[in-house]
């Protein structure tokens, strides 16, 4: 058992939240808790993980919100009831690599200057894996790069649980994305595994919920990089270009999802 705290924000998700949890069960290198946080659901979600959580090998708590504030709200609270050195996010439709942990917090472990850590992941709901490259290399993921695309999908992120920063809890979209630069911004880059340790049964785009919703995805990721600008984290000069270059991305998803596929 190791000190990281996963947490699991949960909206009706009776349907998968088991396979999540089984998942994080199933580790090779246990973490520290559990926290899953029902963001009032209206369906059997947390009768589900109270169940799981009297028979688990790893502790599990639920908290439960009062009202649906959405995923950043979510994470939030899970965070501040964490005692783990550090988070680790899970969404409740996905899924790790049973040694997820056992590969990526060594790399946190190696490097205590790095503040927040990600790897790779494939969009699928399937149960099976394939083989891990022997020698996964960690490269970094400077602010600058994540400028120019978000690099890491939240269920592959670990980050130290003692920095000040937090999901805007007023965005329900990109609002990953926001965080990561914030964080690289503050602290420095991020590091990437290059080994694939999550599914995700959503992809990055184009897919159902709240990926679908092209364009609000986009002005909310616009309204990520003015956050950046009103924070003096970029110029004016530096706001315009990634501003342009979003556009152009949001052009080719759109034409990706609704016309052809370019995307592999």
């Amino acid at each position: 058992m190791t000190s990281v705290s996963v947490i699991i924000p949960a909206y009706n998700s009776a349907s998968t939240i088991i396979r999540a949890l089984q998942s994080v069960i199933a580790q090779t290198l246990a973490p520290l808790e559990i926290i899953v946080v029902d963001d009032a659901s209206t369906d059997t979600t947390r009768d589900l993980v109270t169940s799981f959580a009297s028979s688990s090998s790893i502790p599990v708590r639920v908290l439960s919100q009062t009202t649906n504030s959405g995923p950043s709200a979510a994470r939030n609270a899970g965070w501040e009831a964490a005692t783990g050195d550090f988070i680790a996010f899970l969404d409740a439709d996905d899924q790790w690599h049973p040694h997820k942990i056992e590969l990526q917090f060594p790399v946190m472990q190696s490097q205590p200057k790095v503040t927040m850590s990600c790897h790779g992941h494939h969009f699928s709901s399937s149960t099976i894996w394939a083989d891990i490259p022997a020698n996964s290399k960690a490269t970094p993921i400077s602010f600058r790069k994540f400028l120019i695309r978000n690099r890491c999908a939240t269920p592959t992120v670990m980050l130290k649980r003692a920095i000040p920063e937090r999901f805007d809890a007023r965005k329900r979209f990109a609002e990953d994305y926001l965080l990561w630069m914030q964080i690289t911004a503050a602290h420095g880059p991020a590091l990437r595994l290059e080994a694939q340790l999550a599914h995700c049964s959503n992809p990055g785009y184009g897919g159902s919920g709240q990926s679908g919703q092209l364009l609000k995805m986009e002005l909310s990721e616009i309204v990520g990089f003015v956050t950046l600008r009103k924070s003096k984290a970029i110029g004016f000069c530096t706001l315009g270009l990634v501003v342009i270059w979003s556009w152009i991305k949001f052009g080719i998803r759109l034409f990706d999802s609704k016309v052809m596929k370019i995307r592999r």
